[in-house]
């Protein structure tokens, strides 16, 4: 049985947390893992589930997979609370939002190593760390920062930061950064500007290649950034008008935009999962599925979720590098 996983902010204790959806044939069902306190982010390797809690402490709550349900292994404080991470070299680097800090997270002893404050040099403001990801070469970690509108690449040596380069933007709210391994190309959304940056990776530097200006009516603003499995399409939500841009990516890393459709209220966060897209509509309570059809893309259910926020990231290792599955 296919299993999607998705952070909830939910209405009660019981449908807060992690749902839990469950393909059967052409029916979904839901079910949940409750959490005590907000959670915005979950990410699953080697058959363990972590989960970040913000309650009256920070925690991260360790569910150990069995069949198709999770059983909670241990509950373990942190010293901020985190909303994106990525597993390099059986570590967890992890992003906190709220704080500005990266951390790295020691999966054995279930503690923080080392952190890394953001900061920009001639600005006060505080740091937003928003989204972690990995290099294709396995060697770097790099993290954008929202607010200070920075790209930081990390190498990690016995479990602490060394910063290798600094890539800085306008003030735009850089978002999220996935790369394609079809075009070997990365593409950041801002949410000010509705732009996606192409950016190349080599030699331990990101540049810029390319930037698409996506439709910007002043009423949208970018959420969602998700390539697919195969790498060849791209799919961005804008929120506020409340449509996803599905886009094909070209071997040289260009963009063709493919298809604009509507989709519900306040679409945070896209998923592919073969031929589907899983769309985390916040303010629709729907958690809303769509598939590939040709160059457009048709939405065949919509699953009752109150206020969906991120779907889980599902890591595999290949080769001795760590990446993202079809499930993130």
């Amino acid at each position: 049985m296919k299993q999607v996983l998705c952070t909830v902010y939910g209405d009660t204790q019981e449908n807060k947390g992690v749902a839990i959806i469950s393909e059967d044939g052409s029916s979904w069902n839901l079910d949940y893992l409750p959490v005590a306190g907000k959670c915005n982010f979950a990410l699953e390797y080697k058959g363990i589930l972590y989960v970040p809690v913000q309650s009256d402490r920070n925690l991260i709550l360790e569910y150990r997979r069995q069949d198709d349900s999770y059983i909670l292994d241990g509950s373990y404080e942190t010293e901020y609370f985190y909303s994106h991470g990525v597993i390099f070299h059986d570590s967890l680097v992890l992003a906190s939002f709220s704080d500005g800090v990266d951390a790295v997270y020691d999966r054995q002893t279930h503690r923080e190593t080392d952190l890394f404050i953001h900061k920009r040099q001639g600005c006060d403001c505080h740091g937003r760390s928003h989204y972690v990801g990995m290099t294709p070469d396995g060697k770097y970690v790099y993290a954008v920062d929202n607010a200070l509108q920075q790209i930081y690449t990390y190498r990690i040596r016995n479990g602490r930061f060394e910063l290798v380069n600094t890539l800085e933007f306008p003030d735009e709210n850089i978002r999220l950064m996935p790369f394609s391994k079809y075009s070997g190309k990365a593409y950041l959304n801002t949410e000010k500007t509705n732009r996606i940056y192409i950016l190349d990776y080599r030699n331990e530097k990101f540049f810029v290649r390319d930037v698409v200006e996506m439709e910007n009516s002043g009423n949208g603003f970018s959420g969602a950034n998700s390539v697919s499995e195969d790498g060849k399409h791209l799919c961005v939500s804008l929120r506020g008008e409340d449509v996803l841009l599905y886009y094909r990516i070209h071997a040289d890393g260009s963009l063709e935009l493919l298809s604009r459709v509507s989709c519900g209220a306040m679409p945070r966060d896209v998923l592919f999962e073969g031929n589907r897209i899983y769309v985390a509509c916040t303010d629709q309570d729907a958690i809303e599925v769509y598939v590939a059809d040709g160059e457009t893309l048709k939405k065949v259910s919509e699953i009752r979720a109150v206020k969906p926020v991120t779907f889980a990231c599902v890591q595999e290792e290949k080769n001795g590098i760590h990446t993202l599955s079809d499930k993130g």
